[in-house]
């Protein structure tokens, strides 16, 4: 997590603490544990919006994580994907939960198709040092 917190701190990622149950009560929701390097980022810090290198990037606070969800239909349509947050614009970052892996997605808001998703990292810590060294969402 060095790394993890050293970006956090370069891009001035907002502390706080987050209670528990939260986090339980979301992974209940989704049917599917959440990566640790994203529960870190989650327990630990505030909703961010900003540029990550070149890339805008918006990562939801967890207290409205499961609304947003929700409003967006991103549970309704996915059984393995939980929006975390967005580029600003028309896709979703999301955490994509299959066969026991992980990997980071982005993908439209309209359709709301598996097909669409992009990989954009094989972690959310591997997703946000790739943008911090200039690669671009659609690369």
């Amino acid at each position: 997590m060095t790394e993890l917190n050293a970006l956090f701190a370069r891009y001035n990622f907002e502390k706080r603490i987050t209670p528990a149950e939260n986090i339980q009560l979301i992974q209940r929701e989704i049917g599917f544990p959440l990566p640790a390097d994203y529960l870190y980022y989650v327990l630990n810090y505030k909703r961010f919006e900003g540029f990550i290198g070149l890339e805008y990037v918006v990562l939801w606070d967890v207290a409205e994580l499961l609304q947003l969800n929700k409003d967006y239909e991103i549970l309704s349509s996915f059984s393995e994907t939980i929006a975390i947050g967005s580029n600003g614009s028309g896709e979703f970052i999301g955490i994509e939960f299959n066969n026991q892996q992980y990997r980071i997605v982005i993908s439209p808001f309209i359709g709301l198709d598996s097909a669409d998703h992009i990989h954009i990292g094989d972690s959310f810590s591997d997703t946000l040092c790739r943008l911090e060294k200039g690669k671009a969402w659609f690369e």
